[in-house]
């Protein structure tokens, strides 16, 4: 079994709760009788892109496995080459592969430096490419991103979705390794279907945003700050993809209910 927990959306601001609660997952997953193999974040690591908000990021996100780390829309992609990864700041798109014992995680870069909307470049399908041909046929294949694909029933983040999904759809659908289409943004646990293939979305850490059923009136963002954060399980296991979504209580773990 490969076991990649993928958390999202942190929104470091340099307040200490969106780092506490970060930290708390962190914890809980270093505490695990079964550790995973690979942390997944899927984007929005900081909240203005700051480099005080990387480095606010670089203290919580720390563990002895591997860590892979996706820019989202409020991410400044120079900032982030240079704390986060130790590079030269650039702008050009940040795309990444992990291979695992089976399994390869595609991590693609959606963001456009100074827009909200998605976007995957000629660069980032390029890698792509070159990353699907080099994968051996029997490994599972997980593509992960910050924007998702299609619309999700979320009055915030279905206008600045990703804006050109029609080729990464023929990617997923006409590839029997890929397993599923991981994203964030909406900070909203969901599942759904894309190009006959799983999209997961994982919940936020810092806060939850309500779907359209939920939205009071035009503009209103029904945004809710008092959930614990949250995080997905994805296990793989003899090229089966379950995903499982876990809250992470703040008090921590309570073996019995309180009366």
């Amino acid at each position: 079994m490969v076991l990649v927990a993928q958390l999202s959306d942190t929104h470091f601001n340099m307040s200490a709760r969106n780092s506490e609660r970060t930290e708390r997952v962190m914890a809980f997953l270093a505490d695990l009788p079964q550790r995973p193999d690979a942390i997944l974040v899927t984007g929005d690591i900081a909240d203005e892109g700051d480099i005080e908000e990387y480095q606010q990021a670089r203290a919580a996100l720390i563990a002895d496995l591997p860590v892979v780390i996706l820019p989202g829309n409020h991410d400044d992609r120079a900032n982030m080459r240079a704390v986060l990864f130790g590079q030269e700041a650039g702008y050009g798109p940040i795309n990444q592969s992990l291979r695992l014992d089976g399994v390869t995680l595609a991590l693609l870069d959606s963001s456009i430096p100074g827009k909200p909307e998605g976007l995957l470049d000629d660069e980032t399908y390029a890698f792509l490419t070159d990353l699907l041909a080099a994968t051996p046929d029997d490994d599972v294949v997980l593509v992960a991103m910050h924007h998702p694909p299609l619309p999700v029933q979320s009055t915030v983040v279905d206008p600045i979705r990703l804006t050109n999904p029609e080729r990464l759809a023929q990617i997923v659908a006409g590839d029997d390794r890929i397993a599923a289409v991981l994203t964030g943004h909406v900070h909203s646990g969901l599942m759904t279907q894309f190009a006959g293939k799983p999209l997961i979305v994982a919940p936020s850490v810092s806060s939850t945003i309500g779907c359209e059923w939920e939205t009071a009136a035009p503009g209103h963002v029904p945004i809710d700050f008092a959930p614990d954060p949250s995080l997905v399980f994805h296990s793989i296991t003899d090229g089966r993809l379950l995903s499982a979504f876990r809250p992470i209580a703040m008090g921590g773990w309570l073996g019995e209910p309180r009366e």
